[in-house]
């Protein structure tokens, strides 16, 4: 029996005997919020398996565009899976004194893990999650009455909209991130330039919703969706403040609130929009109208002369001279 429980006792986690905290942070995580972080790792490794198999067997001659869809939840969800295999294994982490003292320990030395491999993720990940969002909110008018120019415009529109979203998520990642590297109060005025940013960005995907709904091919259910992951959004600055700002809650519950917020919007969400998007995608439309656009300039740089025409003189009677006499009949 003693032979049994020590297999077991090495089976099980042991990642903060092989990666231990530092003597000088006495706030940090444990196996219990370790074993969670390794299932969320699980979660995302399986959907990055999922959209692998897609992305890689999926016919490439004649379903270029919804291939290309499946680019963002893939990478979202692969580089999640490294950031949780990393914060599950106790690395990725910096101790920094905490400004408040609602979670202490025996110790008393009032040092928290901070574990910035999180925001890396999240700026890397971010911008496919927009990505994906972008596509749902924006359907662009391919019919017989559409000019090629008003095509070029559209999809400008819409690569100008997505990089100033992205843009503002930015800044509201590397807001959360230095803040949480700063021991004096002035966190949180990285902390607030990171919340605008948030807000902004939300500002202009609520835009685009409001947008979307006056076009009858945006789905209704993909809106519904992007709505819900707003709200997510929405919560990760409450986290924040609870967590590395405030030192409210202890840091398995931190990972715990991290990895359902992270579920949601890196992995839950971007798949839906894309299926959503994949199955609203048309491509035969698009090649149609590809044709027709190239039929069309072809045709105008053909139209002032066609081959084997003669020029036609403007006045059909002979041009005489002046000092010629005409005869009379």
């Amino acid at each position: 029996m003693s032979a049994i429980s020590n297999f077991y006792a090495r089976a099980g986690n042991n990642v903060l005997e092989i990666n231990p905290p530092s003597d000088l942070v006495d706030i940090h995580i444990t196996n219990h919020g370790s074993d969670w972080l390794w299932a969320a790792f699980s979660v995302f490794s399986v959907f990055t398996l999922v959209h692998s198999f897609i992305f890689a067997f999926s016919s490439s001659s004649n379903r270029v565009l919804k291939k290309a869809l499946f680019v963002g939840p893939l990478i979202t969800n692969f580089v999640m899976a490294i950031v949780y295999f990393t914060y599950a294994s106790n690395l990725g982490n910096a101790g920094v004194p905490v400004e408040f003292h609602h979670v202490t320990t025996s110790k008393g030395l009032g040092v928290r893990q901070m574990f910035y491999v999180k925001f890396i993720g999240y700026f890397l990940c971010w911008p496919f999650v927009l990505y994906s969002i972008e596509v749902a909110t924006h359907t662009l008018d391919l019919s017989s009455k559409t000019s090629a120019g008003e095509t070029i415009s559209g999809f400008i529109s819409i690569i100008s909209g997505l990089f100033i979203k992205v843009f503002a998520t930015e800044v509201f990642v590397l807001g959360l991130l230095i803040g949480v590297l700063i021991e004096s109060t002035y966190k949180w005025g990285y902390f607030t330039f990171g919340a605008a940013g948030l807000i902004f960005a939300i500002s202009l995907v609520i835009g685009s919703l409001v947008h979307a709904t006056r076009s009858i091919k945006t789905s209704k259910f993909a809106i519904l969706v992007i709505s819900v992951e707003l709200i997510v959004w929405i919560l990760y600055p409450v986290a924040w403040g609870l967590c590395e700002g405030g030192n409210v809650i202890q840091p398995d519950s931190e990972a715990v609130f991290y990895g359902v917020l992270d579920l949601i919007t890196f992995a839950v969400v971007p798949t839906i929009l894309t299926f959503l998007n994949a199955s609203g995608l048309d491509e035969n439309h698009l090649l149609h109208f590809h044709l027709r656009s190239q039929y069309s300039n072809e045709k105008v740089a053909n139209s002032p002369r066609e081959s084997g025409d003669t020029a036609v003189p403007p006045s059909a009677n002979p041009i005489v001279a002046d000092n010629e006499p005409t005869e009379t009949v």
